[in-house]
Formats: structure tokens, sequence, C-alpha cells
């Protein structure tokens, strides 16, 4: 990662999320760059870039705010092949990250293909505000029961039949609103007995 703000920041914590072993090149890092490090959880090299910095890397990210950097930087990245990502700037990148809505298991990805980081944040902030935490929850529950499911060796149609009522019913607005018993009714009815959110090891 080069650079040390706010951008890299949050391309540091996407790294990390998917275990990457990240070392930072800036002078500066944020508070939480900071505390990353003082918890190694990154690597920091306390400088500006040298030609060079990017000799073992596999994926670099490159955002200071000094234009000539970045474009030295990322052609150094470029020329030894290596997947680089130059922030809001497509054409020095071999790679786009797409914005992104993270609901554990349900992950959401917007791109504009590097055109308009702009509106694809726009569209992230409006998807969040739709598809809020308990979607991470119902499919906790999903998981837990299609794993049962399947275990039982049930008709695969059957099994089907059971999944889309469980997804068409009301059971996210419940879990929205904390209602366990609610949403132990409707596994009850669709399942039967031992499917409650306790007997599934879920819980609200």
């Amino acid at each position: 990662m080069l650079g040390g703000g706010g951008v890299a920041e949050r391309k540091v914590e996407s790294l990390l999320r998917c275990g990457g072993a990240v070392t930072v090149i800036s002078p500066d890092l944020t508070p939480r760059l900071k505390e990353l490090l003082s918890h190694s959880k990154i690597q920091h090299l306390c400088r500006e870039y040298q030609r060079g910095d990017f000799e073992d890397a596999f994926l670099v990210f490159v955002a200071t705010n000094d234009p000539m950097v970045n474009a030295e930087s990322s052609q150094e990245a470029l020329g030894k092949g290596i997947l680089v990502n130059t922030v809001d700037t497509p054409k020095r990148c071999n790679f786009i990250v797409p914005s992104v809505v993270d609901r554990d298991d349900l992950v959401i990805t917007i791109s504009t293909s590097g055109k308009s980081p702009a509106l694809a944040k726009k569209i992230r902030e409006k998807l969040e505000t739709g598809y809020g935490e308990e979607y991470s929850i119902f499919l906790t529950i999903m998981g837990a029961v299609r794993e049962r499911l399947l275990k039982a060796g049930n008709n695969s149609e059957k099994n089907r039949k059971i999944f889309y009522r469980l997804v068409d019913s009301n059971m996210l607005a419940l879990i929205k609103e904390g209602k366990k018993d609610k949403v132990d009714s409707i596994l009850l009815d669709a399942l039967g007995k031992g499917y409650s959110l306790g007997e599934l090891g879920v819980d609200l």
C-alpha cells in the first residue's frame, strides 16, 4: 500500500479482511493505521516511495496525494506485471475495485468500470440502507437449515419449496424487529419441530 491517508486506510482494512499481508509505505499514517501497526496487523515503511519498493509485492494500491509519485509508482508496478490499482486513475490500473455492500455472507458489489467511483459510492450508500444486518442473520439461519435438510437426505424438490417459502416469508422484517418468537413460528410452520432459532444455534 503506497499512501497512509483515509483512502489507504479503507483499502488496508479490506486487504486485512481477506487475509492479506500488508505493508504501508508512507511518512504519515492515519490514527487507525497507527492502531493496526501497534497491534502488528500491518508493516510500515516510514518514508516516501522509492523505486524498487514493489519488488516482492503481489498487489499494490497507490493512494498518495502526489500525482507524480502516483504515476511513477504505478508505472513501475505495471512494468513488473504486478496487480496495481491507482486510486481515481483508471488508466494506471490493471484491475479495478468495486464498491461493496458487505453483510457477511451477503456481498453486493457495484462497479462503474472505473468511470465514476462517486456514482458507485452513491449506489452503495443507497443499497446499504435497504440491506441491513438482518440479511446477515437471515443467511445464518438459512445456512443452518440447509445443512440440516441436506444431511437428512430429503427430496430435493421438497427442500427447494421450503427454501423459497422461507425466502418469501416476512422473516427478514421480523429479524429486523427482533421478534424471536415470530421467527420461530415461521420456522415451525415450514420445517416442524427441531428448527427453532435456539436449536439452529442462531441468536437475534
